[in-house]
């Protein structure tokens, strides 16, 4: 398995087929020309009598953004120039790739609005313009902790999927999708910029291994990191890695190199947590290392779609407004975005419905497509109902009126049935069906609570039908739980209609044992206490266990302040025993108890005994002593035989200490081990 280093050499890319334009005046805008001027010069300038450059946005090595005015619209766009010369290979593939993207048309997209040549400092220089959103970009949202639940990454994934499928079938690849890469308008859909064009610097990058950047390595497939040829696949595998940073703040496979990033996904299996719910599934397949086994986007979305209703109901995309990247005040901008996105809802007027909107989102997957359909439909008031009745009465009576009737039909009895298929129940009679979602507590998601009308009335065709849909149980706030012992903690839970997750023990040292020190919701981390979530959601919590024990240090040899000192600073206190004779130097540590390397409580007390030093004692007269005498008064001595040699029935001629021999008299430590030599064999 050939794993890249720095220097490796060439990587080499796959290409689908390329589109051919439709439209061959298309292909380029005309020409400016600048004057040699510098980047900051060019604020102010009015580029092809139509873009004037309001502000610098953002730089990289390859080109540099500005914001724009669009003079023919008044609009805001981006404009972005490019460093490449278009006579060279680069800047006329940069061209030829911004041509084909400027035919693209998807509503996940982002859309291209023109582009075209400039000449600057002498150089003809490609740009590109394309549409201003104010919803920030993934990488916005991730620099500032705005992590997605795996239902919001569900449907920023599903979005992606939709533009990458799209893009794929028209032979482009991306080549280089990341969060920067996945832009936002106020409406809070994903758009993917830079089809075609990234393909092209990419490459580019790509062919000089050693100056590929940590940021472009990060999310490439192992296909890439290996140097081989790629496909559309590549762009999946990076939008796995993108939606498991979206949700956790990480990147999988994350090297403190370029090198060290490129080696570690090479056949390694994708690390996506079962917090992921069925997400991680998905991520799984979308992520595998090899591209045969991997899912298309398509395949992808319809997972996606697949797994959506198994996971919560998503709240907002926490966009990050351009308010907010100017450092300005986001005030009213995002909206609450911690609560489910609502759908329409009745008037207070039980009479009447006020002319409004209702978003309904469906979700449909198949061999063909996968969309996410948004129909808005206005709500015809009642109050039309009763002028045309009273316009008919002025006006002539009754056959008039009866002319303007419509054939009514009973409204039956749909409680508790899917939507789906109350939807179809009620299709003959041609109403048009408006869906308001409502928390309930018996009712499962989907089911119909009521509607308006109310069963049994009568209702004209073409008239609004209001289907009342169970959202499931209304969400319950998270309690604050820190400071709870572990009982008062589950109570406060199980009140709340939660239920206690994983409980991790920890030592703390300010904490007593028994109490919650945080906790939090696996699949929701940064949610914190007084935010809603759905009836049934784990809590997991985080238990005391009170402070770390203490590892007993070795004393042996210290003095009495030393070992003072050490136990101090382990929050343990010293107790001093009597001293004793010890082979320590006088004054050291002689014993301990406990001894070093047991495990205490803080606060707990360790004896020690101080040496007096060796107790010496001197050598008795054995020289002179038969065997059978010689050891009683060794040991009424203060000393142990050890080894004798030579013949034992005459008298020892020779005393010994570990190989030295020693004199009758000399002072030695109690417990000396005295060897005995005799004369002859």
């Amino acid at each position: 398995m050939p794993i890249l280093t720095a220097g490796a050499g060439t990587l080499h890319f796959g290409r689908l087929p390329m589109v051919t334009l439709s439209q061959q005046n298309a292909s380029f805008r005309a020409m400016s020309v600048f004057e040699n001027h510098d980047s900051e010069s060019l604020i102010g300038t009015v580029i092809d009598g139509r873009f004037e450059i309001e502000s610098e946005k953002s730089r990289s090595s390859s080109s540099t953004s500005y914001v724009a005015v669009d003079q023919r619209s008044d609009a805001l766009v981006i404009f972005r120039l490019f460093s490449a010369d278009v006579t060279t290979d680069l800047g006329a593939e940069i061209l030829e790739q911004a041509a084909i993207a400027f035919e693209m048309s998807h509503p996940n997209v982002l859309r291209l609005t023109s582009f075209g040549r400039a000449l600057v400092r002498g150089v003809e220089r490609a740009y590109i313009v394309h549409e201003r959103l104010t919803g920030g970009s993934l990488q916005d949202m991730i620099d500032r902790g705005r992590l997605l639940s795996p239902s919001q990454a569900l449907v920023v994934g599903l979005e992606v999927c939709r533009a990458l499928d799209y893009a794929h079938k028209r032979g482009m690849l991306h080549h280089d999708l990341r969060p920067s890469s996945i832009v936002f308008g106020e409406d809070r859909k994903a758009r993917v910029t830079d089809f075609g064009v990234s393909s092209v610097i990419a490459e580019q990058a790509w062919a000089d291994v050693a100056t590929v950047s940590q940021e472009r390595a990060r999310y490439c497939a192992p296909e890439q990191a290996q140097g081989e040829p790629f496909d559309e696949k590549a762009d999946v595998y990076a939008l796995a890695l993108v939606l498991v940073e979206a949700v956790t703040g990480s990147v999988p496979f994350l090297g403190d190199s370029v090198v060290g990033t490129l080696s570690a996904r090479v056949d390694k299996l994708f690390p996506v947590s079962a917090d992921l719910g069925g997400l991680a599934a998905v991520l799984d397949k979308a992520g595998r290392s090899d591209p045969l086994e991997r899912a298309s986007a398509a395949e992808m979305g319809r997972a996606l779609v697949q797994v959506g209703p198994t996971l919560p109901r998503p709240t907002q995309i926490p966009i990050v407004s351009s308010a907010a990247l100017a450092g300005q005040s986001e005030e009213d901008r995002t909206g609450d975005l911690t609560k489910p996105r609502e759908f329409n809802e009745l008037s207070d007027d039980s009479q009447s419905f006020v002319a409004s909107t209702t978003e309904t989102m469906t979700i449909r997957g198949d061999e063909a497509d996968i969309e996410v359909v948004t129909e808005d439909k206005p709500l015809i008031g009642r109050w039309i109902v009763a002028a045309v009745a009273v316009f008919a009465l002025v006006v002539g009576g009754y056959f008039l009126f009866s002319a303007l009737q419509k054939e009514s039909h009973p409204i039956p009895d749909l409680i508790g049935v899917d939507q789906g298929e109350a939807t179809n129940l009620v299709t003959e009679f041609k109403w048009d069906i408006v869906i308001v979602e409502e928390a309930n507590e018996e009712l499962p998601v989907g089911a119909v609570i009521r509607t308006d009308p109310e069963t049994g009335k009568k209702l004209q065709t073409g008239k609004v039908l209001t289907f009342i849909v169970s959202t499931g149980p209304p969400p319950v706030p998270l309690p604050e739980l820190n400071g709870l012992d572990s009982a008062t903690a589950l109570t406060a839970l199980t009140n709340g209609g939660l239920v206690i997750g994983v409980e991790t023990p920890e030592y703390n040292e300010d904490i007593p044992a028994g109490v919650i020190i945080r906790w939090a919701v696996a699949s929701q981390p940064t949610l914190v206490a007084g935010q809603e979530v759905i009836k049934g959601t784990a809590v997991d919590t985080f238990v005391s266990q009170g402070p770390a024990p203490r590892v007993v240090p070795d004393l042996t040899g210290m003095s009495i302040e030393s070992a003072t000192t050490a136990l101090t600073d382990l929050q343990l206190t010293i107790n001093r025993g009597d001293d004793q004779f010890s082979i320590v130097a006088a004054g050291g540590v002689a014993t301990q108890s406990p001894a070093a390397g047991e495990s205490l409580a803080r606060g707990t007390a360790v004896t020690v005994a101080v040496s007096k030093g060796p107790d010496l004692v001197a050598v008795p007269q054995l020289l002179t002593l038969r065997f059978d005498k010689v050891g009683p008064a060794a040991v009424n001595a203060g000393f142990v035989i050890g080894t004798v040699s030579g013949n034992t029935r005459g008298f020892p001629i020779a005393i010994y200490v570990a190989g030295q021999p020693v004199a009758v008299g000399q002072l030695l430590p109690r417990g000396t081990t005295l060897d005995l030599v005799y004369y002859g064999s």
